[in-house]
C-alpha cells in the first residue's frame, strides 16, 4: 500500500504513512506472600508448570498499567502529545522460563518477556507526539515503575497508584485498577490531582508497590523506523469507511460485565441522575460500554464551553451533581425485557482507545470533556466500574437463575451526526428541536444531519448474561489464577446472618481449615432487605486466614444507615486460598 518516491542520498524516503517500533523487555509475576506453608509451595509448582499463554495473558495485563500515562501523556509533558501502545492484537510477547524468585524481599514466580509491536499512522504523526520522532531513527523512552504482579493491585496498595484525575470518586474497583494505574501518583493531596476518594493514601504509588507486591523498572522503547510495505501490511488493523463519522457498538465492551453490591444514600448522584431505582442497598450489573469511529472523519461535539453552540442548545448540560459537563444522549442499556432499572445515563464524548492502526489513524487528538470528540479510528470506552454504567438489577426476578440478553446501543436518539453536518453561510451547525429535555427541564436540540443510510446498522450489540438468584463477582468461580485472601471470587456463605448490636464492638470465633487447605473468612455487611452482601476485599468489616487454627476476630457490628437499614446484621463468607481446596467446614459464630 506504500508509496515510495525516490530521493536523494540522505533524504528520507517519503511514504503513505509511518511506522514507529514499540519494544521492551520486563518482568511479571505472581504473588506468593499470603499464601501459608504447604499452600505456597503447592502454588508456586503449579505456576512453574504453567503454559506461556498464561503467563502472555499476565503480561498483558501488566503492560495495560502503562496506559494512562501514555494514553493522557499530553498532561504530563509540556509539547507533547499521546503516544498510545498498538491496538493488542498486534502485540508479539515471547516468554522466558518460569522461575521462583525474591524481588524487593517478596516471594514470587516470575517469567522475563520480551514486548514488540509496531504503530501505523500518518507520515506527521510520530512527530506530533514527540518532536524526537519526527524524523526516521528518532527514539523515545518512557520509564515505568510496574507492579511484578498486576493483579489484587487495588487490595493491595489501595489508592496509592490510583490516578482519579477528571473521574468521579469511587470509580476504581478490582478489575479496573489497571485502567486507573499512574505510577508518578504522590502521597496525599500534593500530586496534582491523582486522589479524590478517601482515604487519601499516606505513601507514593512507587512506595506503596515496592513494599506490598515488589516492583520492576520498565522502559517502553519507541523508535521511529523506515517505511516497509510489507510490515505495514502486517500490522494494519481496520480500515475506515468512507463519508463521515460513524460509530458501532464493540461486543467485548458488554462481556466484561459483573454484579456488584453497593449502598447509595438519598443524596447520591446515582439517585440524582436516575441510575438506580431507589436508595439503600442495590444489586448492580456493571458492564464497559465501549464504541469505535469507523469512519473517515472524526465525530466532534467540540467546545463545551458557557457560550459554546453545544451548551446554548442543551445538546450538553452542566450536571451539579457531579460538576462537569454531561452529554445525555451517548448510549441506551437494556437488559431483555426489563424496563426502569435505571435507565438516564450522562457521558463525556472523548478519545480513549486507539483502536484502528492505519495511515489515517492519528496518535495524537485535541478531545477531552472539554473538547469533546472521538477521533477517527478511536474508541471510547467507559469501564464498568464508573458511576452509572450498569444496570439496577435489584428488582429483576432471579429465582433459580437467569439468563438475558445485556444490550447497549451507542448514539441512540441521532444526537451524533453519523454523516454530513448541515451548517450554515459561516460554516457554523445548524441544530433541530427534539422530544428530549434535560435535568433542567430545558429542550435538547442536536445537530442537523444528512445521515448515512446505513448509520445505525452497527449501533446496537449484546451478549448473554446469567444472573444467580443470589451473589455475583465476589462469589462467582475466579480465573487468572486471582489466589489468597484478597482474591475478590469464590467465596461461599460460611454461616448465617449473624445480628448483633448496631455500632457495638463484637468479637467473632473462627474454627476450620487447616494447614493443607487454608481458607480465607471475609465479615461484611449485611442488608435487611437484601440479605447477605458479598463485599469485596477492601469493603470488609474484617478478614482472616483460617489455617487450622481458631481465631476470634474483632469487627464492628454495622450502624443504622437509615430507617430501612437499622444496621445490627453481619456476614461471613469463606473461600479456599487455592481454587479446588475444601473449606466447606469453616464457620465463624458471635464469641460469648
Amino acid at each position: 500500500m506504500g508509496i515510495l518516491i525516490g530521493c536523494g542520498d540522505g533524504d528520507e524516503a517519503r511514504s503513505s504513512g509511518a511506522l514507529v517500533k514499540v519494544t521492551t523487555a520486563s518482568r511479571v509475576g505472581v504473588l506468593l506472600d499470603e499464601l501459608p506453608g504447604d499452600a505456597r509451595d503447592r502454588a508456586a509448582a503449579d505456576l512453574l508448570a504453567r503454559p506461556a499463554e498464561f503467563w502472555t495473558q499476565r503480561a498483558q495485563r501488566q503492560l495495560e498499567a502503562s496506559l494512562y500515562r501514555l494514553l493522557y501523556r499530553n498532561f504530563f509533558y509540556t509539547g507533547r502529545g499521546q503516544l498510545p501502545l498498538p491496538p493488542v492484537e498486534r502485540w508479539n510477547i515471547a516468554i522466558h522460563p518460569a522461575e521462583r524468585a525474591t524481588i524487593d524481599g517478596h516471594d514470587l514466580v516470575t517469567v522475563a518477556y520480551d514486548f514488540e509491536s509496531t504503530l501505523l499512522t500518518a507520515l506527521d504523526e510520530p512527530g506530533r507526539a514527540d518532536p524526537a520522532l519526527a524524523n526516521v531513527g528518532g527514539t523515545v523512552d518512557e520509564a515505568f515503575v510496574l507492579p511484578v504482579d498486576p493483579e489484587h493491585l487495588f487490595e493491595r496498595t489501595g489508592y496509592a497508584c490510583m490516578n482519579e484525575s477528571d473521574f468521579p470518586p469511587h470509580s476504581v474497583d478490582t478489575e479496573n485498577a489497571p485502567t486507573f494505574y499512574d505510577d508518578s501518583c504522590q502521597a496525599g493531596l500534593e500530586d496534582g490531582g491523582c486522589h479524590l476518594t478517601e482515604p487519601i493514601p499516606t505513601m507514593s504509588c512507587v512506595t506503596a508497590v515496592t513494599g506490598a507486591i515488589g516492583h520492576v523498572d520498565t522502559t517502553l522503547h519507541f523508535a521511529r523506523v523506515a517505511w516497509d510495505a510489507e510490515l505495514a501490511d502486517a500490522v494494519r488493523v481496520g480500515a475506515p469507511r468512507p463519508g463521515g463519522p460513524q460509530l458501532i457498538a464493540v461486543q467485548d465492551g458488554v462481556k466484561d460485565h459483573r454484579i456488584v453490591y453497593r449502598y447509595f444514600a438519598e443524596d447520591s448522584c446515582a439517585i440524582t441522575e436516575g441510575c438506580v431505582g431507589a436508595a439503600g442497598w442495590r444489586r448492580l450489573l456493571q458492564f464497559t460500554a465501549t464504541m469505535s469511529n469507523i469512519g473517515d472523519q472524526d465525530m466532534v461535539l467540540g467546545d463545551v464551553g458557557p457560550d459554546s453552540a453545544a451548551v446554548k442548545n442543551h445538546l450538553v448540560s452542566f450536571s451539579a451533581c457531579h460538576q462537569h459537563m454531561h452529554f445525555n444522549h451517548y448510549g441506551k442499556f437494556s437488559l431483555g425485557a426489563a424496563e426502569n432499572l435505571g435507565s438516564k445515563r450522562a457521558f463525556c464524548l472523548e478519545s480513549t482507545n486507539r483502536y484502528f492502526n492505519t495511515e489515517t489513524t492519528p496518535l495524537v487528538h485535541p478531545y477531552t470533556c472539554e473538547n469533546q470528540g472521538t477521533v477517527t479510528g478511536w474508541g471510547d470506552d467507559y469501564i464498568a466500574g464508573l458511576d452509572c454504567q450498569w444496570i439496577d438489577i435489584t428488582p429483576v426476578d432471579a429465582t433459580g437463575g437467569i439468563t438475558a440478553q445485556l444490550s447497549f446501543e451507542v448514539n441512540p436518539d441521532g444526537f451524533l451526526c453519523e454523516g454530513k453536518r448541515v451548517v450554515d453561510k459561516s460554516g457554523e451547525p445548524l441544530f433541530e428541536p427534539t422530544t428530549f429535555t434535560n435535568e433542567a427541564g430545558e429542550i435538547e436540540n442536536r445537530f442537523q444531519c444528512e445521515r448515512l443510510p446505513d448509520a445505525a446498522a452497527d449501533n446496537q450489540t449484546s451478549t448473554p448474561v446469567t444472573i444467580p438468584a443470589q451473589g455475583g463477582l465476589v462469589t462467582e468461580p475466579c480465573g487468572r489464577f486471582l489466589i489468597g485472601p484478597t482474591r475478590n471470587c469464590g467465596f461461599a456463605p460460611a454461616s448465617a446472618v449473624i445480628p448483633c448490636a448496631p455500632g457495638t464492638q463484637v468479637a467473632l470465633h473462627c474454627t476450620g481449615g487447616s494447614a493443607a487447605q487454608p481458607a480465607a473468612v471475609r465479615v461484611c455487611e449485611a442488608s435487611l432487605g437484601l440479605g447477605a452482601i458479598p463485599c469485596t476485599y477492601n469493603d470488609a468489616l474484617g478478614v482472616v486466614t483460617q489455617s487450622g487454627t481458631d481465631h476470634d476476630l474483632p469487627v464492628t457490628c454495622p450502624a443504622a444507615r437509615s430507617l430501612a437499614e437499622p444496621g445490627g446484621l453481619i456476614a461471613v463468607y469463606a473461600a479456599p486460598l487455592l481454587d479446588g481446596d475444601d473449606v466447606s467446614g469453616v464457620t465463624c459464630t458471635i464469641a460469648p
